[in-house]
C-alpha cells in the first residue's frame, strides 16, 4: 500500500507540473482572442459608423448632422480618438449627383497589457465610405 500512495502523489505533482507550464500559454491564447474580438468589434463600429455617415452626406445632410450621426453610431467607442473626415465638406459644395466619402478613423489600443506588449502601442482603425448625393 506504501508503494501506491507514492505513485499517486508523483502523479498529483505530475500533474501540477504540467498545468503550471500549460496555464500561460492559456491565458495568452484566451487574451489574445479577447483583445482581437474587441479589435474586430471596433472595426465593425467603424465601418457602420461611416455609411451611416455617408448615408446622411447623401440625403444633404450639414456636416454638423453627418458628425453627429457618426458619433451616435459610433457611441460605443471613445469619442476623444474619434476623427470624422468629410469630403467635400458642406462649404465646398455637394450637388446632386456629386460624391460624397465619409472617413472615420479610431485609435485602438490593445486591452489587456499581456497582447499589448506584442503589438504597437496604438494604431489607426479606418473605414471609408462614398454615396452619391440625392
Amino acid at each position: 500500500m506504501g508503494a501506491s500512495r507514492i505513485k499517486e502523489k508523483k502523479r498529483n505533482g505530475q500533474s501540477l507540473v504540467e498545468t503550471a507550464l500549460i496555464l500561460p500559454i492559456l491565458l495568452l491564447l484566451l487574451t489574445g482572442i479577447i483583445d482581437f474580438g474587441l479589435l474586430f468589434n471596433g472595426y465593425l463600429v467603424i465601418s457602420n459608423a461611416s455609411r451611416e455617415g455617408a448615408r446622411h452626406a447623401a440625403t444633404g445632410d450639414s456636416d454638423t448632422q453627418i458628425v453627429t450621426a457618426v458619433r451616435n453610431a459610433a457611441s460605443s467607442l471613445d469619442m476623444d480618438r474619434l476623427d470624422i473626415t468629410i469630403s467635400p465638406d458642406e462649404y465646398e459644395g455637394r450637388d446632386t449627383g456629386d460624391s460624397v466619402t465619409v472617413t472615420v478613423t479610431y485609435e485602438y489600443s490593445m486591452v489587456t497589457p499581456v497582447v499589448g506588449a506584442f503589438f504597437p502601442e496604438t494604431f489607426n482603425i479606418e473605414s471609408s465610405t462614398t454615396m452619391r448625393c440625392e
